[in-house]
């Protein structure tokens, strides 16, 4: 059996489906895990469920994922039998492995497209892909599923955020092919484009103003860092915005923007456009992951400023 044989026939066997996004959800996560939970409530007509464990951010509440949040407010894995995680390359990217790892008879499904997935499904879907959404599409698409306007608008997210609009370098042949024929199938691009594009906030750009005019060069290292200390509120829209418009820095090697949070931990994302350089290695090696130009880790501790720059103490 195919992959996709499988997945099908792990879906219809079982009663009680649940669908997890990773912490800190973007467009890929939401927009792989609504594809699903539509296909598999709509065409299949069976119970599934979708849990996150942090909130829904608001420009992506278009996508009707309220729907299959669970009103009872608590997880209990032990209502399920078959669980699927999206775009969560170990699991301490869900927020629960210690439940995910302690799980008894439950059949797990790892749906990815990071190089450092850990394979930690009972079935691994992992694919160096443009986006999560990507693989999803490909998935269902061989198994025969109708492509509604909500699953074409959920995968398209997906596919838009990840690539940057088609611009980074995780873009390809087969991403565009793919996001023409989601757009065949009815997906909502104005949508999508008011949602991810044309987001930000007044408050939101005095933040970027705050952070840039802060930015520090490292000319001999080619690196660009800027960092938001734990007094500056940011969501983490603003947070990943900012590193990827930061690509557009001709100079830089690396990209480096590191977020101090309440609970002392510095949270860095790291991007590249560069032939040569993989920045997955770099998170990976402190605990983190992510692809070849995009990437990112979380280490103890707090930011201070130097004469050098910006460090973590």
């Amino acid at each position: 059996m195919t992959d996709a044989q499988k997945f099908l026939a792990k879906i219809k066997s079982s009663e009680n489906i649940l669908i997890i996004a990773h912490r800190l959800p973007d467009a890929d996560t939401l927009g792989a895990a609504g594809a699903l939970c539509f296909y598999i409530a709509r065409q299949l007509g069976q119970s599934v469920e979708f849990f996150c464990a942090d909130a829904i951010p608001k420009s992506m509440e278009f996508l009707g994922l309220a729907e299959f949040i669970s009103r009872s407010g608590a997880l209990n894995l032990a209502n399920c039998d078959l669980i699927i995680c999206v775009d969560s390359g170990d699991p301490s990217q869900t927020g629960i492995a210690e439940q995910l790892l302690a799980r008894e008879n439950i059949f797990l499904i790892n749906i990815d497209h990071h190089q450092t997935n850990t394979f930690y499904g009972d079935l691994n879907i992992v694919e160096m892909s443009s986006a999560t959404a990507e693989i999803v599409f490909k998935l269902l698409k061989s198994i025969g599923v109708k492509f509604t306007k909500e699953i074409s608008t959920c995968l398209l997210v997906g596919i838009i955020s990840d690539t940057t609009y088609f611009t980074n370098a995780g873009t390809t042949k087969e991403s565009m092919a793919i996001a023409s024929e989601l757009l065949k199938n009815q997906a909502n691009i104005k949508q999508i484009i008011q949602s991810t594009w044309r987001k930000n906030s007044p408050e939101s750009l005095r933040t970027w103003g705050k952070i840039l005019s802060q930015l520090h060069f490292n000319e001999k290292d080619k690196t660009v860092t800027a960092a938001i200390p734990r007094g500056d509120s940011v969501s983490p829209e603003v947070f990943e915005g900012l590193a990827n418009f930061l690509t557009a820095l001709y100079e830089a090697d690396i990209i480096i923007v590191m977020r101090e949070t309440d609970d002392g931990f510095v949270k860095c994302s790291l991007r590249t456009t560069k032939d040569g350089i993989d920045v997955a290695k770099i998170a990976q090696a402190r605990g983190g992951g992510g692809h070849a130009k995009a990437a990112g880790f979380s280490v103890k501790g707090h930011l201070e400023k130097t004469e050098n720059g910006w460090e973590i103490k």
